[in-house]
């Protein structure tokens, strides 16, 4: 009876010091995580921790998360949980400058008025952050996206940062050609998100209040004036550049100024003065004039996404560029700085002498020279490293200054064309959010600036992607001239048939041309549909006998398991009528 009553005390004292150390004890130990990913996704990088030490004021952050609305994927509802875990590491790194909110709104509640009212994305279910700071405006997110999980840390990083920093960045301008006129839009739109400081094309010396400057043809600026920009971008400046090597703008080639070849190689890149850019897939139809026919331009260039750095801040909510006229941007072999790509022309691009589009007739003929076959050229490129000063004994009336820098940040774009109205779109995923991207990262502070997207780890394309690659490359190589005959075909028959209003039954035209190029109509796409299944006939057979083998391996080997089974049994049974006998 003793041993019974002193076993239960013990257990009974066993179980409150296990209460005790759960509830006194386990709060004050430290919590351990391991991070097995192959990136280190889960955990924040140092540029994060150090961006997050460094806020002043506290922060509140409302993540609205429909995890159960019926249009969620399951693929969304797995992003969605990793953005709660990291913005709870937000929130443990922050040591109490940031004040998590986690909020599951449901429908027609309160929670889901309010996101709504903050503008919030509701299409596949609310999953958005908010942001508040006492006595300033709100800044939000609208909605994550599953493609832009490689800037998650950016994204969130930045609506803190504008919080800690609601005013408007300094932007200087300098362009060597008129701008008011050509690009008065985008002058607008860049206005209303900094404030733009005008500088004349003859400056000399870059302001120090400039946060980002923006320069425009300096081919045709002065020495003294690439002077003032290298200076302005050795002392630690940031630089977006656009350079052109025939604008649209202007009559016949930019203006040669060879110091501007000298400072791109001091920067570890070269941009040919005298080559353009033209492309096979991606370039666009004119527009027709009067008189005139819609034709296709080559140089004119619809980037879509899949011609976008997509790891990039640049590309942030970014889904097409429209470039046109060119060039191309490339790194020297020996240059020490980093080259990113942002922009890319398609494999079916090469690079033309300016000569000949410099004439309007010359560019229409040019129609029917289109690459089949070339290689990627990069449009636009990000600049980072060491570099050395182009002019190290200075200029004319200027004694040498800094000769070189650790660290310089410039955006090079090989086009200014797409800054002019003509050809940006007025859709707010265009080539105005391309350059609104690049100056926020370049104005920001080091603090933000240094947040890097993640780039996920690369693996090995297997098998069937490369099939898949293979083949894609083989039916564009072969459906190119396909496609281009029967925009042709489309063309002239919207020309031989004009858009009338048809009042009850219509004559039927049979006009000789015309139903030729009807004929035409219908086969030139089953021409191509023939293409393409020759194409992926191979890859197809594959897939199909992959889908067979997965789908008749598990009842033929139920099946051989019962069939061994019953051998084992029927040999079993004549064993022991054997035994018997």
């Amino acid at each position: 009876m003793r041993s019974t009553l002193r076993t239960g005390m013990t257990l009974i004292v066993l179980l409150l010091l296990f209460l005790a150390f759960n509830l006194v004890w386990i709060v004050k130990l430290p919590d351990i995580r391991w991070d097995y990913s192959r990136s280190q996704i889960h955990t924040l990088s140092p540029t994060v921790r150090h961006f997050l030490n460094a806020l002043e004021s506290p922060v509140d952050l409302y993540y609205f998360n429909a995890n159960n609305a019926p249009a969620r994927s399951p693929a969304m509802k797995r992003y969605g949980k990793r953005i709660e875990d990291r913005l709870k590491e937000y929130e443990k790194a922050a040591r109490g400058m940031l004040n998590l909110h986690i909020i599951e709104p449901a429908r027609f509640s309160e929670d889901a008025y309010k996101a709504e009212l903050f503008g919030l994305d509701d299409e596949a279910g609310f999953l958005g952050l908010i942001g508040t700071r006492a006595g300033h405006g709100a800044q939000r997110i609208e909605s994550f996206s599953l493609d832009r999980e490689p800037l998650l840390d950016y994204e969130i990083s930045h609506l803190i940062y504008k919080l800690q920093h609601p005013e408007r960045p300094i932007v200087g301008l300098i362009s060597g050609q008129a701008m008011e006129e050509s690009a008065g839009r985008l002058l607008k739109t860049v206005q209303q998100h900094f404030n733009l400081a005008l500088l004349e094309s003859t400056t000399v010396r870059i302001p120090e209040y400039v946060q980002a400057l923006m320069v425009v043809q300096p081919a045709a600026l002065s020495e003294q004036t690439l002077y003032g920009i290298e200076q302005f971008v050795l002392k630690g400046g940031r630089l977006m550049m656009f350079i052109d090597p025939l604008g649209e703008q202007r009559s016949g080639r930019a203006p040669a100024n060879t110091r501007l070849h000298e400072l791109l190689a001091a920067w570890g890149i070269q941009m040919p003065a005298d080559k353009l850019l033209v492309d096979g897939l991606y370039s666009s139809w004119t527009e027709p004039g009067p008189g005139r026919n819609a034709e296709r331009y080559p140089a004119r260039l619809n980037l879509p996404r899949q011609a976008m750095n997509t790891q990039d801040v640049s590309t942030w909510k970014l889904n097409t560029v429209i470039v046109s006229s060119s060039g191309a941007v490339s790194r020297l072999a020996k240059s020490r700085t980093t080259f990113t790509p942002l922009l890319y022309s398609s494999e079916h691009a090469e690079l033309m002498d300016t000569e000949r589009f410099v004439d309007v007739t010359a560019r229409d003929a040019l129609a029917d020279v289109l690459p089949k076959q070339g290689k990627r050229h990069v449009i636009a490129a990000r600049i980072e490293g060491p570099a050395y000063s182009a002019f190290p004994e200075g200029i004319k009336g200027q004694p040498p200054g800094v000769q070189k820098a650790t660290q310089i940040h410039v955006v090079v774009v090989a086009d200014t064309d797409m800054l002019t109205d003509q050809l940006s779109p007025a859709t707010p995923d265009s080539n105005a959010l391309f350059i609104l991207n690049t100056l926020d990262n370049l104005s920001a502070l080091e603090a933000l600036a240094n947040v890097r997207p993640r780039t996920p780890a690369s693996n090995s394309p297997t098998l069937l992607e490369a099939m898949r690659n293979a083949a894609e490359q083989t039916y564009r190589g072969k459906a190119y001239e396909v496609e281009r005959r029967l925009q042709r075909t489309e063309q002239e028959w919207r020309q031989l048939t004009p858009q009338v209003i048809n009042l009850g039954t219509q004559a039927v035209d049979t006009r000789t041309q015309l139903q030729a190029l009807n004929k035409e109509r219908l086969r030139l796409p089953m021409e191509l549909h023939a293409l393409k299944a020759e194409a992926y006939a191979q890859i197809n057979r594959l897939e199909l006998a992959i889908k067979l083998g997965v789908t008749f391996a598990i009842p033929l080997m139920l099946c051989l398991v019962a069939w061994l089974v019953f051998l084992g049994h029927r040999r079993r049974r004549l064993n022991g009528e054997a035994a018997r006998r």
